[in-house]
């Protein structure tokens, strides 16, 4: 039933190694460090948010180190980076394009908030939220993690607990590349190819392939997170998890779960305490009760080291999953650029599983009293301007 109703609606299938998960920055980033080192002809990567400090500049520095050995390297950020707070030291953290320029390492701002654009502000509403790397046209890696100081800073300092994984697909490759090419060449006078990046993969060793469908909210069609959404809540059969953080509903996404729940699927979301911005968390909580009065069971985790889960997943039945940077909001479903990589794999579940099993240990469920407790004016005021601007 998932394929055929991915089928339907129009996205895209490929064959795919199975894919390698890093559950923190700290396994993620000497993966980064070794991707970027064994990069032969090409990296291409969007980020969302790109800052540069002494957390990210291990990865800055190597693409730098790569650029101007040859490699071509093409980052798209988005303008949003400009706005970037270190509350720890409480200052604006710089934009990773003043290290970048004159590098070698070639960038292009999507959507640029400044001079007479500020003023545009139903096209300022149009970011660019995927987060992925191309490396050499058959490597690709995706996820929740910017390159930011959020992404990699030590928990206990306002870092974000995410996840990105990793595959090696030529066929994924080649559509996110044309993505990746189209988006540049609408945010930048230079203008590239695909066929700038063709596959430089070497002869692989026979391993287990699966399916992966991939979610790309481009620069036309915005309904593809709606599908995707539409996908899990109408598949699942007796359970779902959505674990989201920024988690802001609207009428219609209550109605999504209620139609679940309705069918006796049990509904549940994994919401997150210690974010580094308190409207962010006020305007989540302020949506429980709504989840809860739609049939779904609410968990607030808790880090240990005072991390906030930034980690996006959904899971049906322990086997449809969805990983990316896609959050349970108006702005992700109908505004932004966005990306996740579904699978329906009982193996590439149970990864899941296992670790929301571990998530669930520091996590506790949300009775309808205490949501009751954040319904107030303030609150509703919060998660009204986070609806656009979350």
């Amino acid at each position: 039933m998932p394929a055929a109703f991915l089928q339907q609606n129009n996205i895209p299938r490929f064959d795919s190694t199975v894919p390698v998960f890093y559950f923190s920055s700290s396994a993620w980033m000497p993966r980064a460090l070794t991707l970027i080192e064994s990069a032969r002809e090409s990296i291409l990567i969007t980020i969302f948010l790109g800052n540069y400090c002494d957390y990210t500049a291990p990865i800055y520095e190597a693409l730098i180190k790569k650029a101007q050995a040859g490699v071509k390297v093409h980052i798209i950020i988005d303008s949003s980076s400009y706005e970037q707070y270190d509350y720890a030291q409480k200052n604006l953290m710089p934009m990773a394009i003043k290290r970048l320029k004159n590098s070698g390492v070639h960038v292009a701002e999507y959507n640029p908030i400044s001079g007479e654009r500020i003023f545009m502000l139903p096209g300022l509403l149009d970011r660019e939220h995927r987060k992925f790397w191309i490396v050499d046209g058959f490597r690709v890696a995706m996820g929740g993690m910017n390159i930011n100081y959020l992404s990699f800073a030590p928990y206990d300092k306002d870092g974000q607990i995410d996840t990105f994984l990793e595959v090696e697909s030529i066929g994924a490759a080649r559509y996110l590349t044309d993505s990746f090419c189209e988006t540049w060449n609408a945010n930048s006078p230079t203008r590239i190819s695909p066929a700038d990046f063709a596959s430089a993969a070497p002869e692989a060793e026979p391993r287990r392939e699966v399916p992966v469908w991939i979610a790309d909210q481009g620069l036309k069609d915005r309904g593809v997170v709606d599908k995707m959404f539409d996908l899990f809540f109408t598949c699942a059969q007796k359970e779902l998890w959505v674990v989201q953080g920024l988690a802001y509903t609207t009428g219609p996404l209550i109605e999504k779960i209620r139609h679940a729940t309705s069918r006796g699927v049990s509904v549940n979301i994994l919401a997150s305490e210690n974010s580094d911005r308190m409207g962010n968390e006020i305007a989540a909580k302020y949506c429980f009760l709504d989840m809860i009065d739609a049939g779904a069971s609410v968990y607030m985790y808790n880090s240990p080291e005072r991390g906030f889960l930034h980690y996006k997943l959904m899971m049906a039945d322990r086997s449809l999953t969805a990983f990316g940077g896609v959050n349970f909001n108006f702005r992700s479903q109908h505004l932004s650029r966005e990306l996740a990589f579904i699978y329906d794999d009982d193996e590439i579940g149970a990864i899941a599983y296992e670790n929301l099993e571990a998530l669930l240990k520091n996590s506790r469920k949300i009775e309808r009293a205490e949501a009751l407790t954040y319904r107030s004016l303030s609150n509703s005021l919060l998660h009204a301007i986070l609806l656009l601007g979350g």
